[in-house]
């Protein structure tokens, strides 16, 4: 039996709390949260223990490991006195605010030999796995220019998330779904030059991505308080020998272009999908914690998403190019 313990009682810690239920043998044995996470452990976790603090709770109840589903500026806080005591730790996307503290992290993770799972979720959803896989078999040749779309509305935006210095904005906590998916992809990133804007708390921004390989990218990433706008995801792959493209509003979301003669899958999935990106994310977890096994996002790629998040805000600050190289602890 495997005991989780949950820090965090917002919609993340919900999500994930009802996941860890549809995994046998995995318990979800405490939730920590300031102020308290009682109502939050009876109706997600029943039988959890709750504690304020989350150091309270790692030293006063067996677990094997913690599931960080709190504000991106506290994730080095709560992280690093985890890995300090030999716990693994899945941490939600971005592993963390500032490069220093995803290196304090690593060190930490290194210091314990503990593992850290980053929560790029967006690799466990199968039109994204889908396209990735398309792509490195070569489906549309060498891809030479991406895009990528992703509009999450907010009415009520807590507060931290208005706060740049906790948030990092639309780039660092939205737009780092598709960086990741597009260093995933299409590979490592070269240079990035943003622009953003933020009114009235809603908040655009546009990043064009030069890769190494010579491809170019252009990732739109919006926050609208506009309750009445949907939550969209699109991208779009060409290249040499075809286009891949993708829009979540469409009945049939994936398709493919190819200038090969052989008739392509336009299914997303081969099979129907018996089980939701998330509770697949938290099995590969759960794995990692049980067998050891290597995790399926390495802790090094989530820093290296974080470095290119980060690079785009560099850029819209400096208002010129930056390379994710130059973004140091």
């Amino acid at each position: 039996m495997e005991r989780i313990g949950i820090l965090g009682r917002g919609f993340m810690a919900r999500v994930h709390a009802q996941r860890y239920g549809r995994i046998d043998g995995v318990d979800v044995a405490a939730v920590a949260s300031p102020g308290g996470p009682t109502a939050f452990a009876d109706e997600y976790a029943d039988g959890a223990a709750v504690y304020d603090d989350a150091p309270e709770m790692y030293d006063s109840i067996p677990l094997d490991a913690v599931d960080v589903c709190t504000p991106t500026h506290t994730h080095r806080e709560l992280v690093v006195p985890a890995l300090d005591r030999g716990l693994d730790v899945l941490c939600e996307k971005p592993i963390a605010r500032t490069m220093a503290g995803a290196r304090a992290i690593a060190d930490a993770a290194t210091d314990a030999d503990a593992t850290v799972v980053p929560g790029h979720t967006i690799r466990f959803f199968p039109e994204y796995a889908k396209a990735r896989d398309r792509v490195q078999a070569g489906d549309v040749g060498s891809p030479g220019n991406v895009r990528t779309f992703r509009q999450s509305p907010f009415e009520d935006r807590s507060d931290w998330f208005a706060d740049d210095e906790k948030s990092g904005g639309v780039l660092l906590d939205l737009a780092i779904h598709d960086f990741d998916f597009l260093r995933w992809t299409v590979g490592e990133v070269d240079r990035v030059f943003a622009r953003r804007r933020q009114w009235n708390a809603h908040e655009y921004a546009l990043a064009t991505v030069r890769f190494e390989s010579g491809a170019v990218g252009h990732v739109d990433a919006r926050w609208p308080r506009r309750p009445d706008l949907p939550f969209v995801t699109r991208f779009e792959i060409a290249g040499d020998g075809g286009l891949l493209e993708f829009d979540s509003e469409d009945a049939t979301p994936i398709e493919v272009s190819s200038t090969t003669a052989e008739k392509l899958d336009r299914d997303p999935i081969d099979e129907p999908l018996e089980k939701d990106p998330y509770l697949r994310e938290l099995e590969a977890f759960v794995d990692c914690v049980r067998r050891d096994d290597e995790p399926a996002i390495a802790l090094e790629d989530g820093i290296e998403t974080l470095r290119v998040a980060l690079a785009a805000l560099e850029s819209a600050e400096r208002g010129e190019p930056v390379r994710p190289a130059e973004v140091r602890a």
